[in-house]
């Protein structure tokens, strides 16, 4: 092992070329302290202040600052979070902590740098114990080489400034070699082996909440050096005086919008009558007008919160789907600029796994390659949106790329539109999770819907809509339709609908459960209805050309153009489509709702309800014979058979019976559904057990393909190619780099069945040159090169 250099004293040491260590540690403890919200749990406030105190307490052994200011080797002897961790324990021992909280605040320490992967809570600490029984560990020798009374005067100053860690025992007892050892063998704190786990939910959340916040503060810190963002300010009517000057309103009935008014007036003072009321739900009609209701309501909380508590919390709107993320972040940034608030992510922010994440505040820019992803990443904005996924797993993830967001949740308010859309099996997780982070966390959860899916229990929730029965039952804009009972093959389906379609010309919606059935559906109405415009919408298009169909699709429909869009589910959830005329491939109930709210949305039909018709469609097999239903490897068949069953034999069902036909359904998706636990491995320390189990998303196995359609396109591949075969780039330069173009690249990337792309690779990116028999632009990805088409579904 290398001689230790020349120690220097403590006072004297640098987290970071030119920033003192002592000044770090002091600045990181006091601003992940304060980045936890009064509402949450004293102890996790606690947690992160110690955490902060001790993180880079091991960076004073002279072999990191001969590493740091002199160009040193790194070594084991320059590893510091253990350091800080073994010394932060000798301090919690005298601070009359329970076990869990010490703990807690020592994972914290030891991981900062790394990801929690391990199968129970104690692990890293006795395996940090085993480390110093060695008498010739490294841990040793950078106790030994520490200044330790240093240490201990610089404690004693932060204690007078923190009177909760003011011990008077511990810190006039000298720092020794032997006194630490004596807190690790203490076997009347933690025996001779140290085998508690955290004994509830409400404690795990805790110690990833104090995590998540000394993450988030320690690298921004760095990336900012030393600098802090200033909260913003977002006005309580700011939606009022959105709506005052928005024209769009006037595509909608007198009738339908003074029910939304309604909706709105009552969600808002509902809420506020029960502003201590961590769990929400919002139950309205799809085009109710929730997205603007629910802000509306959540920015005068919050007014009313701050003003209360002195600190405002973050409101944080989450969708299931990337796809609608784009809307809605463009709805919120419409109500700011009516507020004559200029665009700026430290106001509203967009986070998903393609966000640009360039980051703007009033006095800088920040670029996605440099502070601007941390900043992005850590969600430093006043109104986030965001996915399921990142929000999920801002908890239930190994990775302090996601833990990092953990702190943030404190105090939040937390919005969680289409929330039907999670899993059915993950319900009670969800629900126990969520009660768990409104306790712990002193977060408020806003569950927004139009079918109410039984996530939480009689008594868990307050509803902001009492009356929504009364709403549900008022609405007459559509009529469910029976076309279901006898199977119908696609080109059959299709032959029905070139007949009709050739005898009137009303715009259509057709919704498939298939990319491949969206496909050979849009060819046979082109080649029958070539004069119709004709839109295919699905999977198989690039992001960057979907965005472009659903525009083109608006725009047709706000022309009067008779627009015949095909697409798969993806505009079930939130996008913003309102048809006469909507055919809709059997799905579970709950989508099948979703897909009515894209028939005459805005009520333009005031003579009859608008027509949505529900088919069972079945493939057909190369030799002829009828195939499998389309529904099947997409939705789980007992999900079928509960929507099936609920329908039962009637002809047709009206807007009205849909939150009746919804709460049936729900009732025996729930009985027939076995649950996904995640409380117990959590609870345990099982974080990886628990980050296999819990999958928002499907794996199955896929090719991504990059589709080089224009000199652009061209470009963006070679930038990555030369970026992704550099020899003389370490990965994390080439992540680095590759952030900048990021959002660009992956918006002209799909993902294809790896049986539509056999001999290719699946943990790679391949280049596919978009031409007439592999990509085209109106359809999406055809077949690779030399291949026939793929009719694959």
């Amino acid at each position: 092992m290398p001689l230790a250099p020349t120690s220097l004293p403590f006072s004297e040491t640098f987290a970071h070329p030119g920033d003192p260590l002592p000044l770090h540690l002091e600045r990181v403890a006091q601003r992940a302290a304060a980045s936890i919200a009064p509402s949450a749990r004293p102890e996790i406030r606690a947690i992160a202040l110690l955490a902060g105190l001790f993180h880079d307490l091991g960076k004073a052994t002279p072999w990191f600052q001969a590493y740091l200011l002199q160009g040193g080797r790194r070594s084991v002897l320059t590893h510091h979070a253990e350091l800080g961790a073994l010394l932060l324990w000798w301090y919690s021992a005298a601070l009359n902590w329970p076990l869990w909280q010490r703990l807690a605040a020592f994972i914290a320490v030891r991981r900062h740098h790394g990801a929690l992967r391990f199968q129970a809570w104690p692990a890293l600490f006795e395996q940090t114990r085993a480390e110093w029984r060695d008498p010739e560990s490294p841990l040793r020798r950078q106790v030994e080489a520490l200044d330790l009374n240093g240490i201990q005067v610089w404690l004693k100053a932060v204690a007078v400034q923190h009177p909760q860690l003011a011990l008077r025992d511990v810190l006039e007892e000298p720092l020794t070699l032997e006194r630490i050892d004596a807190r690790l063998r203490d076997r009347q704190a933690v025996g001779s082996k140290l085998s508690v786990t955290f004994t509830e939910l409400d404690e795990a959340l805790a110690m990833l909440a104090g995590f998540g916040a000394l993450l988030a503060v320690d690298k921004t810190d760095a990336a900012l050096q030393g600098a802090q963002l200033m909260r913003q300010t977002l006005p309580a009517d700011a939606v009022t005086r959105y709506k005052t000057g928005d024209f769009t309103a006037q595509r909608s009935t007198d009738h339908l919008n003074q029910r939304r008014e309604q909706i709105a007036n009552t969600v808002t003072q509902t809420w506020l009558d029960h502003l201590d009321q961590p769990l929400l739900t919002l139950t309205a009609p799809t085009g109710a007008g929730k997205t603007l209701t629910v802000l509306h309501a959540a920015l005068q909380a919050r007014t009313r919160l701050e003003a209360r508590d002195g600190v405002a919390p973050r409101i944080i709107y989450c969708l299931p789907f990337t796809s609608v993320i784009d809307q809605n972040h463009a709805v919120f940034q419409a109500v700011l600029r009516a507020n004559a608030l200029p665009d700026r992510e430290d106001r509203l922010l967009k986070h998903h796994h393609l966000t640009d994440s360039l980051f703007r505040t009033e006095t800088a820019e920040y670029q996605a390659d440099g502070a601007g992803q941390l900043l992005t990443e850590t969600w430093q904005s006043e109104l986030v949106v965001t996915t399921f996924h990142q929000l999920l797993h801002s908890l239930l993830s190994t990775r302090n790329a996601n833990l990092k967001r953990a702190g943030q949740l404190t105090g939040a308010i937390v919005l969680l539109d289409e929330v039907q859309a999670l899993p059915l099996r993950y319900w009670e997780a969800l629900r126990q999770l969520l009660a768990a982070a409104a306790r712990t966390l002193g977060a408020r959860f806003v569950l927004l819907t139009a079918t109410r899916p039984l996530i939480f229990h009689p008594g868990d929730a307050v509803e902001l809509l009492p009356d929504h029965d009364a709403h549900f039952r008022a609405m007459t804009r559509t009529r469910l339709h029976a076309r279901h009972r006898e199977p119908l093959t696609l080109e059959r389906f299709a032959e029905r609908l070139i007949a009709e379609l050739r005898q009137s010309h009303p715009p259509m919606l057709i919704i498939l459960n298939r990319r491949r059935a969206v496909r050979r559906l849009f060819e046979a109405l082109h080649e029958a209805l070539p004069e119709r415009p004709l839109v295919a919408l699905s999977t198989d298009l690039t992001p960057l050309d979907r965005r472009a169909r659903i525009r083109l699709i608006r725009r047709l429909l706000r022309q009067g153009q008779p627009v015949i869009a095909i697409t798969t589910q993806l505009v079930e959830a939130g996008v913003d489509f309102s048809f006469p005329v909507v055919h809709r491939d059997l799905a579970p109930l709950d989508a099948l709702i979703q897909a009515a709210g894209r028939c005459n949305r805005h009520g333009e039909s005031k003579t009859e309800p608008g027509g949505v018709y529900l088919w069972q469609l079945q493939d057909t097999k190369p030799d002829g014979q009828t195939g499998e239903a389309l529904w099947r490897r997409v939705y789980d068949a007992a999900l079928i058979e509960v929507t099936v069953e609920t329908l039962g034999s009637a002809e047709h069902w009206d807007e009205s019976d849909f939150l009746a036909l919804t709460q049936d359904y729900f009732s025996g998706c729930r009985a027939r559904q076995d649950q996904q636990r995640i409380d117990q491995q959590l609870t345990q320390g099982d974080l990886t057990g628990m980050e296999q189990a819990f999958q928002l998303i499907e794996e199955q196995p896929k090719v991504a393909l990059f589709i080089a359609r224009t000199p652009l396109d061209q470009r963006l591949w070679a930038r990555y190619q030369a970026l992704r075969d550099d020899p003389q780039l370490t990965p994390a330069e080439q992540e680095r780099q590759f952030r900048i173009f990021k959002r660009a690249f992956y918006e002209r990337v799909i993902q294809v069945h790896a049986r539509t792309a056999q001999g290719l690779e699946r943990d790679t990116i391949h280049c596919l040159d978009a031409g007439e028999e592999t990509y085209d632009r109106a359809a999406g990805f055809l077949a690779l090169p030399g291949e026939a088409p793929t009719c694959i579904l």
